[in-house]
């Protein structure tokens, strides 16, 4: 880690380990991505009480941790990845286009992306599909309510720089496509 990066990294953390802060954060930005039609269908129907204690919960391991591969940090996020993505299979399954989706890759010359998840349970939101249109609109909510929260405007900027350095791992994006034959 840089020189320069470690202390915005620090001080970072030391103004998000106030838990009262981060759930006002989490309980205003959680509110507008369930509102919003064009991302809300990924979230599972629990409670958002329960979704948004899971993801606090996750940041407060996060926060507190000073390597993000530390097992509690690693263990609280594959719960909130459970809580808030993850279905139940009480309806039978049925056959799909898009349970055939990896032929398109084999015989349609397209790119074939290697799938890195970040824990187990990140599998059930990639199984959803997203991509960077969604992302963006998770962008701009954090966004909304950070000015909506005022948050000072240096320490809102290091919280979306965070949340943007997040876009790969979250799309499950692997270090390099490879093109079909």
């Amino acid at each position: 880690m840089s020189a320069t990066v470690a202390p915005q990294i620090q001080s970072m953390r030391t103004a998000l380990s106030d838990a009262n802060w981060v759930g006002r954060i989490v309980d205003v930005f959680y509110a507008k991505m369930l509102d919003d039609y064009r991302i809300n269908r990924f979230f599972f129907t629990k409670p958002a009480s329960e979704q948004t204690a899971a993801l606090k919960t996750y940041l407060k391991a996060y926060f507190s941790s000073f390597n993000s591969k530390d097992a509690a940090v690693l263990e609280a996020l594959d719960q909130y990845f459970t809580v808030a993505f993850a279905r139940t299979n009480a309806k039978p399954s049925l056959v799909t286009g898009n349970d055939f989706a990896f032929l398109l890759d084999i015989i349609g010359g397209q790119e074939i992306r290697t799938i890195t998840l970040l824990c187990p349970a990140h599998s059930f939101l990639i199984k959803l599909g997203p991509d960077d249109f969604h992302y963006d609109i998770v962008m701009e909510h954090l966004n909304a309510t950070l000015q909506q929260l005022n948050v000072a405007d240096d320490l809102a900027y290091q919280i979306l720089a965070l949340a943007e350095k997040g876009r790969n791992g979250l799309l499950a994006r692997g270090s390099e496509a490879k093109k079909a034959a």
